[in-house]
């Protein structure tokens, strides 16, 4: 145990699963929601150490386990992890259509949670086809729905960068993805986000920039977890320089000193939809000092019921595009009643994450019992 708690992030198969990943997961997990449900404390919550996105930190540990699990698949050939990648981007929209579809049937029984969820459809089947078809195809996204299609995306196009990878081509693999990061600043891939508009991967999120994050994440799993090859190590210097550039993040995000148009939310340098620079260099210096702390300090990143929800990720948060939805005729009433309720009305719906956690387990359990009994049941049988 001592050994592990020393150890740098570990997420392969020859090292028991590291709950510090599952932890910070499952964090990002609660704080999504909060932001989503956008009570006080998910305000104050949001981008709280400077421009660090909690959406970012998702995306880029999504991409950390992808490079350390899916590595073992990229050994065997381009043909089985381009099936693996392709089966796990299908397993990615069905909970993402499902969480729609969920929502729709909410509002073509109860047609009044239109003036709530604001979708580009009326509350009739007819109404609903032409968007459903289009949420299909991701031509279609309504509000807090981008994260999981760019999320399979990522996925859909992880097979040529792990193979990139195996062939010692990471560095080249990186520019290429940083040189798209940088074009996306120039306006490549951007859209202008909207409930009711259509086209292909309209919403919030410019994937083209946010790709970088992924795949970040995706060389550092590769190198430093499935290969066992730190690239990054605590050094003095460099910490320094970190805390140096949150810092600044910090001055940015609470505005304590003015700064220039460009660094302010939103501008050229701090565009969180193209995920300009600022948030960029502020969310690695960021990443480093949480790594450079989870191996000093390894038991603070260790909480049991936060690693609980980020090992059933995808399934969590379906499930909190649902809640977040259907909650929203509660909001105006709880914020009548002072910023305390709103806020015990967020964590009450942070709470109920652990509900498809636990279902997703049980199912899990019972699956890996009726495989391994299975068998042995048939052949006493015959």
């Amino acid at each position: 145990m001592g050994r592990m708690a020393n150890a740098p992030f570990s997420a392969s198969a020859r090292t028991p699963r590291d709950t510090r990943l599952d932890t910070l997961r499952g964090l990002m997990l609660a704080e999504i929601t909060l932001v989503h449900v956008g009570c006080p404390l998910g305000t104050f919550t949001n981008e709280m150490f400077g421009r660090v996105s909690v959406a970012a930190g998702f995306v880029f540990l999504s991409g950390l386990v992808a490079g350390a699990v899916y590595s073992r698949t990229a050994e065997r050939g381009a043909g089985p992890i381009f099936r693996r990648c392709l089966r796990r981007g299908l397993y990615i929209h069905v909970y993402h259509l499902a969480a729609f579809v969920a929502l729709v049937a909410a509002l073509l029984t109860q047609p009044r949670f239109a003036e709530y969820f604001h979708f580009a459809m009326l509350p009739t089947v007819a109404g609903a086809l032409r968007p459903l078809m289009y949420f299909a195809v991701w031509a279609y996204q309504p509000i807090d729905f981008d994260v999981l299609p760019m999320y399979a995306l990522f996925v859909l196009a992880m097979p040529a960068a792990l193979l990139a990878l195996r062939a010692d081509r990471g560095l080249l693999m990186l520019c290429v993805s940083l040189g798209l990061w940088a074009c996306a600043q120039w306006g490549l891939g951007s859209r202008t986000p909207g409930p009711t508009t259509f086209g292909f991967f309209r919403g919030e999120f410019n994937p083209l920039a946010w790709q970088f994050v992924f795949f970040s994440g995706l060389y550092f799993g590769y190198r430093h977890l499935h290969q066992q090859c730190p690239i990054v190590r605590p050094q003095p210097l460099l910490i320094a320089l970190c805390i140096l550039l949150c810092m600044l993040g910090l001055t940015m995000r609470w505005q304590v000193v003015p700064w220039p148009a460009a660094f302010a939310r939103g501008g050229l340098l701090a565009s969180k939809a193209d995920y300009g620079a600022t948030y960029l260099v502020n969310f690695l210096a960021f990443a480093y000092l949480t790594y450079c702390l989870a191996r000093v300090a390894p038991r603070a990143f260790q909480w049991r019921f936060l690693a609980f929800l980020g090992r059933h990720s995808i399934q969590v948060f379906s499930f909190q595009l649902v809640l977040v939805y259907l909650a929203r005729p509660l909001y105006w009433r709880a914020a009548a009643h002072g910023a305390l309720a709103f806020d015990a009305l967020g964590l009450a719906v942070v709470a109920m994450l652990f509900l498809p956690a636990f279902c997703h387990a049980s199912w899990q359990s019972w699956r890996t019992g009726l495989s391994a009994v299975g068998p042995r049941a048939y052949r006493s049988r015959g």
